[in-house]
């Protein structure tokens, strides 16, 4: 048994005496063992991938970074489009049911805190947006509903209110909606100054 170790051991170290180079820095010494089977072909399927790569790219009309950037951008007005259109109409019946459903009142909180704290503060008291607690309104002309549902879905980027049409969902929107209902009239002491005209339902 130790005569075949020992022999083993001698045809390892005339294997390393093969692959053992030539030079010899400081008294070390390297070893020229070849590189792993799946490694070289690694290698070799990256320089194949790259010349295709290249040749699709710049001389085989495949699209440029323009090209690909336009054609997602197509893609995504479609889809914003269609959200629009899903989001265009209210409908005061569909409005009402799901107004009466449980989860509503507790998704009106949540799309507010998510969307509309920020700029109307907790309860609606306002900050940089208006107090919508009192009876004041600042871009209304009509308060029913209806007219609060068009007016968050376009929002007025000139008074700093975003259209959330494109960011919210129909149901989100009437959650918003809600919340401003639940609010109104509440009149928080520590509510931000009037602003806009005193209206009626």
């Amino acid at each position: 048994m130790t005569n075949k170790n020992e022999n083993e051991n001698v045809i390892l170290n005339q294997k390393e005496e093969e692959l053992l180079l030539d030079h010899n820095y400081d008294g070390i010494e390297e070893f020229d063992y070849p590189l792993p089977v799946w490694w070289v072909w690694t290698f070799i399927g990256g320089g194949l991938f790259a010349f295709f790569y290249i040749y699709f790219y710049n001389f085989a009309g495949g699209p440029s970074l323009k090209d690909e950037y336009q054609s997602n951008l197509t893609k995504m007005e479609k889809v914003i489009e269609e959200q629009r259109k899903l989001t265009g109409n209210f409908e005061i019946a569909d409005f009402n049911s799901w107004n009466d459903k449980e989860e509503s009142t507790q998704m009106a909180a949540t799309v507010y805190e998510e969307n509309c704290l920020s700029c109307h503060e907790q309860g609606g008291k306002g900050d940089i947006g208006p107090n919508l607690t009192d009876k004041y309104w600042l871009n209304l002309k009509k308060v029913n509903p209806e007219s609060i549902y068009a007016f968050i879905r376009v929002g007025n980027e000139d008074n700093g209110m975003p259209a959330w049409q494109d960011m919210l969902s129909k149901e989100e929107l009437y959650a918003a909606v809600k919340y401003v209902i639940s609010v109104r009239g509440t009149n928080l002491t520590d509510g931000k100054e009037p602003q806009g005209e005193i209206l009626k339902d």
